[in-house]
């Protein structure tokens, strides 16, 4: 009588062991072998922080795990790279001083934006037409200068057919002065561009 009630025991026992047993090998094979469950792709983690993929490929985020075309991203990275861009754009704005002859980012990015405005601005005034390039204005005068020295070359004749009696000594002087004329009428282009270099000189002292 007493085995007979043992017996039904060690079934049930058996039947326990077995239910724990599976239980564990189920819960062994759910739980995550590299930490993926806590990983993102792109999308997903600008849906979690509310910005654009482009927007948040500019961060330059690395990827913990690439699988193909796909990469997949944890907070704590993109926590570092947030704050690491804080830090240098803290820098950049209070720099360290500056060793002697080194130049200070800020100041020449600034400057470079300067004059890449000024650059436009003046492309700007030259489309409306309130500027003319000096080369224009070079080739412009030199074609008004030969044109003039041709008009002089030419007077000496004129002026004899005009005044058939005037002496040759009168027209000898003349002559001279149209050759003075002549003269300056072909220097155009530097006094053009000695004013040019003056104006620049004065542009740069402001």
């Amino acid at each position: 009588m007493a085995e007979t009630k043992r017996k039904p025991r060690e079934k049930q026992s058996e039947k326990s062991t077995a239910a724990t047993k599976k239980k564990a090998s189920n819960s062994k094979q759910a739980a995550p072998a590299d930490g993926r469950d806590s990983l993102l792709n792109q999308r997903q983690m600008c849906e979690s922080l509310g910005i654009t993929q482009p927007g948040f490929a500019r961060w330059g985020v690395d990827p913990v795990l690439r699988e193909g075309n796909r990469s997949f991203y944890d907070v704590r990275s993109v926590v570092d790279n947030r704050v690491a861009a804080a830090l240098e754009k803290q820098r950049l704005e209070r720099p360290e001083p500056l060793a002697e002859g080194e130049l200070n980012p800020v100041i020449e990015q600034a400057r470079l934006a300067k004059e890449k405005a000024d650059a436009q601005a003046l492309k700007n005034s030259v489309t409306r037409g309130e500027l003319i390039p000096a080369e224009a204005v070079g080739l412009v005068v030199s074609k008004i200068a030969t044109e003039m020295a041709a008009a002089l070359d030419a007077l000496p004749g004129q002026i004899k057919r005009f005044e058939p009696g005037l002496s040759a000594t009168s027209l000898d002087k003349i002559k001279r002065e149209i050759v003075r004329a002549q003269n300056a009428a072909a220097e155009v282009d530097r006094y053009l561009d000695e004013f040019v270099d003056a104006i620049s000189v004065t542009n740069e002292g402001d």
